[in-house]
């Protein structure tokens, strides 16, 4: 399907590719048709973390190797105190993250599914609050100030409508809307007739047209984009990781200089490694 660039169209012009009236908006019937064929209006969530998963996270560390090794050899010489005394640090250290990450995990998702997004739309000539996930293109909304936009839509009346788009465009100062007809060549932060899903109400009042939902969004774009690139650490994570590979490195130098020392001294093999 060809792209169709929404801000160089007229609203006519829009409302028969979607199949809409402008105010009596969609009927019940046609946005459950619609909801089969597109899906909700929501974007994909990232598939929590098992608890497994979680748990053998907490095992990713130079650190912990080199605990881990230390504490098979105390067991396989009989130090059976020494080795309790490593393994328990190394359980403690893994109980105590796992915990932590496992609490902060549950409560994301507790906060994501408390939390609900609402938008006044025109169905069947009557205006409606619905959940915003229900929402497909075609669907007549009313915005007011502190809305969160639900979806893309096109202006169809405004009333001195200014909307934040930093989520969208980095921009932080509020964009005034209009309805003007704009060419296909406009860029996305200029595309002043439209309004994008994530973006916020501050001032003024309008009615929009939804014209895509979704992973069809702007947004959307950007985190299909964004799920399909290959995740970097950040700089503080590269930074920690060295560091750990550091320490990681100088104790087993130092470790091996106190074997070689011992076993050129004639001390026996046990209590070379016990020196460690």
């Amino acid at each position: 399907m060809a792209e169709i660039f929404w801000h160089n169209l007229t609203v006519k012009e829009e409302a028969k590719i979607l199949r809409t009236d402008i105010e009596k908006g969609l009927t019940d019937k046609e946005t459950r048709v619609r909801q089969k064929e597109i899906g909700k209006n929501q974007l994909p969530d990232e598939k929590p973390l098992s608890s497994l998963s979680i748990f053998l996270e907490q095992f990713k560390s130079p650190l912990i190797y080199i605990l881990v090794i230390a504490g098979i050899i105390a067991f396989a010489l009989k130090e059976i105190t020494d080795a309790i005394v490593i393994f328990g640090a190394v359980f403690l250290n893994t109980i105590v993250g796992y915990v932590q990450e496992n609490k902060a995990s549950k409560a994301l998702r507790t906060l994501k599914s408390a939390v609900k997004h609402e938008a006044k739309t025109i169905r069947d000539n009557n205006l409606k609050v619905i959940d915003s996930t229900e929402l497909v293109p075609g669907d007549i909304v009313i915005l007011s100030p502190g809305d969160k936009v639900p979806a893309d839509g096109r202006i169809i009346e405004s009333h001195n409508l200014r909307v934040n788009e930093m989520a969208l465009t980095g921009e932080w100062l509020s964009t005034e809307k209009r309805l003007e007809i704009l060419p296909k060549e406009t860029s996305l932060a200029d595309r002043d007739n439209m309004v994008y899903m994530g973006t916020i109400v501050e001032d003024g009042k309008a009615k929009i047209m939804i014209v895509e939902t979704g992973i069809l969004t702007e947004i959307g774009k950007i985190t299909k984009m964004i799920r399909e690139q290959k995740e970097e650490k950040t700089p503080y994570q590269k930074k920690l990781a060295n560091l750990s590979k550091v320490v990681g490195i100088i104790i087993g130098i130092f470790s091996l200089g106190i074997f070689i020392q011992g076993m050129i001294g004639g001390e026996n093999l046990k209590k070379c490694l016990l020196q460690l």
